[in-house]
């Protein structure tokens, strides 16, 4: 039996778990995602590596949400600066307590759970079809803006 080739990056076991099968064949997305961060949090590692690298943008998606979605996949927390979302200047690193690796793992868990949650916004506006930004017709051919 040959593997899909969806799923041949896909692995059988993650930190020592097996991955059920529902789990992979939705592998890209953004339930797998949540699934691979709560794997994680039941090792008790309490700031997780970001998995929104793993999420692959939808195929439906136009051509001006799609950039704007790699933009908030590719927006990083600095660990110098240690500056709080969205990143700026403006926000002092005014660390609370003695464990400034700490506080630096709490910032860029932060940064991670924003940034993905910007990404599943722009999906959601882009696929509702109703987004005068999109650079495509309606999927009701209707061409004006709703």
């Amino acid at each position: 039996m040959t593997t899909p080739p969806h799923l041949t990056d896909v692995p059988h076991r993650f930190l020592d778990i097996p991955v059920p099968d529902d789990i992979r064949s939705q592998w890209h997305t953004w339930d797998a995602a949540a699934w691979r961060r709560s794997r994680h949090m039941d090792t008790n590692n309490l700031f997780p590596p970001d998995q929104r690298y793993t999420v692959r943008a939808p195929a439906a998606m136009c051509p001006h949400h799609r950039t704007s979605w790699l933009g908030y996949r590719n927006m990083n927390f600095d660990p110098v600066s240690g500056n709080r979302w969205p990143g700026h200047p403006g926000s002092p690193f005014i660390p609370v307590g003695r464990n400034l690796a700490r506080v630096a793992e709490e910032r860029r868990c932060e940064w991670d759970e924003k940034a993905s949650a910007q990404m599943r916004l722009i999906e959601e506006i882009c696929l509702s079809g109703r987004s005068p930004q999109c650079d495509r017709p309606s999927p009701a051919g209707d061409s004006s803006p709703v």
